[in-house]
């Protein structure tokens, strides 16, 4: 009877060391099969940040004939930006899920982010001083700008201010002039201001005795700069149209 006993205590431990095994077998199967909830994502972007500086043969300030021009370009910057795009989603059926309003739509929302040059064109500030004893007027000034030894396209709008421009007597006054867009220059390349026509005299009567051309030249370079941005995951979301 007692070696009964034994080999009936025996097999009941067997039987239960058999269990545990396979029931800590089957949480880690269990376990591994469970996917982590999705991690945002980090990305890196670069952009050419651009600089310009005078040529020492063209400096910044320039008088002729009475009126002092002073052109200085503007500083660059890489912004950051975000932009936000919806796209229907499917509700999940192991998810039941009640709309907020008759007309909600069930959408995913994905960011994505930008780095971008601001501002995006060539963009100039002239300080104009009018010493002369008569009026000064912008009317009939023509600006064109040469870009890697290249005439660029420039629409009269963007140097508007300035053709309208009325400066009295011993006045000042500040415009800004607007020239290609940033991705159309390579660097390192030399950048060319030209102001054409530029009346710098008249007479008593009020005809133009005297037109003045100025010109500048710059030295254009750019420089990488990187950014890290975190990118959130995907969102699923009830919207309202």
């Amino acid at each position: 009877m007692k070696e009964s006993a034994a080999g009936l205590a025996k097999l009941l431990t067997v039987f239960f060391l058999l269990v545990t095994i396979g029931a800590s077998a089957f949480g880690q199967k269990k376990e591994k099969k469970q996917k982590e909830p999705p991690q945002p994502t980090v990305v890196k972007l670069t952009a050419a940040v651009p600089s310009l500086a005078a040529l020492a043969d063209t400096p910044e300030s320039q008088t002729k004939g009475g009126l002092r021009i002073t052109v200085t370009a503007e500083t660059y910057q890489a912004k950051d930006s975000w932009t936000v795009e919806t796209r229907p989603a499917q509700v999940s059926r192991w998810i039941p899920m009640i709309a907020p309003s008759p007309n909600a739509q069930y959408v995913e929302r994905t960011q994505t982010p930008h780095l971008t040059i601001a501002p995006d064109r060539l963009v100039f500030h002239i300080h104009l001083n009018n010493q002369m004893s008569r009026v000064f007027r912008g009317s009939g000034i023509a600006v064109q700008f040469n870009v890697a030894g290249k005439i660029a396209p420039v629409d009269p709008s963007a140097y508007g201010d300035l053709a309208n421009l009325i400066i009295p007597p011993r006045g000042e006054q500040e415009v800004s002039v607007l020239g290609p867009a940033i991705s159309t220059i390579p660097a390192p390349c030399t950048v060319g201001v030209f102001f054409f026509d530029v009346v710098t005299n008249i007479d008593q009567a009020g005809n133009v005795t005297e037109k003045q051309n100025f010109e500048w030249y710059f030295s254009y370079q750019t420089q990488t700069t990187e950014k890290e941005f975190t990118v959130p995951r995907p969102e699923q979301t009830w919207i309202t149209p």
